[in-house]
């Protein structure tokens, strides 16, 4: 493992604690401490804030755990967030059902239209197409090469990034791909590391886990 990696790591394993700046400048005194946690920060994989006068450095799902057991204020404004997405989504639920019920009613129109003015084969679309059946063993080596293929310095992937090129190659859709990922990493947990972020990923008890690493 690398000097980097190992800082990383060690960010990373100190939870909603944070390790203060200066345990980790004398734990690495032979890099430049300061230009990696800049370049970390610029790439949100760090967050880096003081308690009282002394800095300290959080993974970014760490901190924001932080600032919810820590600071009142910042736990009521992030619930009230969260009552407003949840109201947001459910007027979109809602609204695609009316698009889906408009829809059904177009469809029904269209056919009767067309029952009119042509004779149809009263077995037409009798037998529905058979659903494509993915190879889950295929998939799912894959799925761990395109993770070697994106990983970071210490092997994190973002899940939207395998979902871009697996749902291409294997022509599914978002939620197929998912699926199939929650199943590979369910059935082989020791395999398989996931952390909390991104837009999306995989739901586990509410939190959306956007990235993946093979162990």
């Amino acid at each position: 493992m690398s000097l980097e990696e190992k800082i990383l790591d060690k960010i990373f394993s100190s939870g909603i604690s944070g390790v203060k700046k200066t345990d980790l400048k004398k734990e690495f005194a032979s890099v430049d401490l300061d230009s990696l946690l800049n370049l970390w920060i610029k790439q949100n994989e760090i967050i880096m804030s003081k308690k009282g006068s002394t800095s300290y450095c959080w993974h970014k799902d760490s901190y924001l755990q932080y600032l919810l057991d820590s600071d009142p204020k910042f736990k009521y404004t992030f619930e009230l967030f969260k009552e407003v997405k949840i109201s947001f989504q459910n007027l979109s639920n809602s609204v695609d059902k009316h698009v889906e019920k408009l829809d059904g009613k177009m469809i029904v129109l269209m056919d009767s239209i067309l029952a009119t003015t042509t004779t149809r084969n009263p077995f037409e679309n009798s037998v529905s197409p058979p659903q494509k059946v993915i190879n889950l063993q295929n998939f799912s080596e894959d799925f761990d090469l395109t993770i070697c293929k994106y990983s970071d310095s210490i092997g994190w992937v973002p899940l939207s990034t395998l979902r871009n090129d697996l749902s291409q190659k294997y022509e599914i859709s978002e939620k197929e791909f998912y699926d199939l990922a929650e199943q590979i990493v369910d059935e082989n947990r020791s395999k398989y590391e996931l952390s909390t972020g991104g837009n999306e990923g995989i739901m586990i008890r509410g939190l959306v886990y956007g990235y993946v690493r093979c162990l």
